[in-house]
């Protein structure tokens, strides 16, 4: 059975995203997932409002990180959040921008031993247990939470190195693969996960596998694209991608270096004008409602069995485009059935 999840960011007004929340909700998705960036609205006030203007939608942290955020504020708020909403949260789990936290003074050392640390603490927490810790990045004396969530939370871990997808595996419910993955390299993470959770005498299949993939849609394939390019994370992301992930993924790394040129020299525009097709094609859903069917069958092909789509417009329309687009896929239809949207 096909599933399918709403990504918003923090520049959404609060009540505009509870509408495409609840349109989203009304459309048949699974759940709704909001990035908490850092200068921008948090997404813990995002999900509350969702949370009580939404009856079955499920809400995800996508993510959240122990540096800005500490274990045991975690702990309190998402199940705060669970118990509001009646048992609907799963949490989505990293380490951050280093470059963000940098700029707040934040240290971020052994990302591995703390994202293992915290999300132990987390469950200790979530399970009753007045805890005593030392030794690691936190340190806990007899620290409990006076709230506990309606059932386990599910932890969705984002990341994408080795050791990160190994501690997926091992540990959590869930893997969360970052916008612009293509199906190729979502491919090869998501069997780096399942492989680790054999390795821990776990079955292959139980570790979620959800993806963001940034989406725009129009009739116009060509204006899609544009929107796509224009968007300065879509040009970031693009500058900084990996030549493995580009290689593995069919296309020459060279693609990337007009883009990364003009992007660090400050210039975005000339960077989104170096943003080819190919690349959009390959790792983003930008076209007619048709190529993201096409796209979408690609990624589940390729082990997602959660793709969350992240409108990069915030207008109405193209985020409600978005929106039927993926409820189109649940419906089943196929590329080619669509050729009036």
């Amino acid at each position: 059975m096909s599933r399918i999840a709403l990504g918003l960011n923090g520049n959404l007004p609060v009540r505009r995203a509870v509408e495409y929340a609840r349109y989203a909700e009304g459309h048949g998705f699974e759940s709704c997932w909001l990035h908490e960036a850092y200068w921008n609205r948090d997404a813990l006030t995002y999900l509350s409002a969702i949370a009580v203007s939404t009856e079955r939608l499920g809400l995800g942290t996508g993510c959240i990180n122990p540096y800005t955020r500490h274990p045991v504020l975690i702990a309190s708020s998402l199940a705060t959040l669970d118990e509001l909403s009646g048992g609907r949260v799963a949490m989505g789990l990293g380490t951050g921008y280093p470059a963000r936290l940098r700029e707040q003074g934040i240290a971020y050392p052994h990302p591995i031993a703390t994202m293992r640390e915290s999300i132990t603490l987390v469950r200790r927490l979530w399970q009753g247990e007045k805890v005593t810790e030392a030794g690691g990045r936190f340190a806990l004396t007899n620290v409990a939470v006076t709230v506990r969530p309606a059932r386990p939370i599910p932890v969705y871990l984002a990341g994408w190195g080795p050791r990160m997808l190994r501690l997926a595996g091992e540990l959590c419910e869930g893997y969360l693969a970052r916008p612009v993955e293509s199906p190729a390299s979502c491919r090869r993470l998501i069997g780096a996960v399942q492989a680790a959770a054999v390795a821990h005498g776990r079955p292959a299949d139980a570790v979620d596998a959800a993806a963001y993939i940034l989406c725009a849609v129009d009739r116009d394939r060509d204006a899609a694209r544009d929107a796509m390019r224009r968007d300065p994370f879509v040009v970031y992301q693009l500058a900084v991608i990996e030549d493995r992930v580009l290689a593995e993924s069919g296309v020459d790394p060279a693609a990337k270096r007009g883009i990364a040129d003009a992007f660090w020299r400050g210039d975005l525009a000339g960077a989104s004008r170096q943003v080819g097709d190919d690349l959009l094609d390959v790792f983003t859903l930008a076209g007619t409602a048709d190529d993201v069917l096409e796209r979408l069958a690609a990624y589940a092909e390729a082990g997602v069995r959660l793709p969350i789509l992240q409108p990069v417009s915030t207008e109405e329309a193209e985020v409600r485009r978005v929106i039927d687009a993926g409820c189109d896929y649940l419906r089943g239809r196929t590329a080619g059935a669509l050729s009036d949207r």
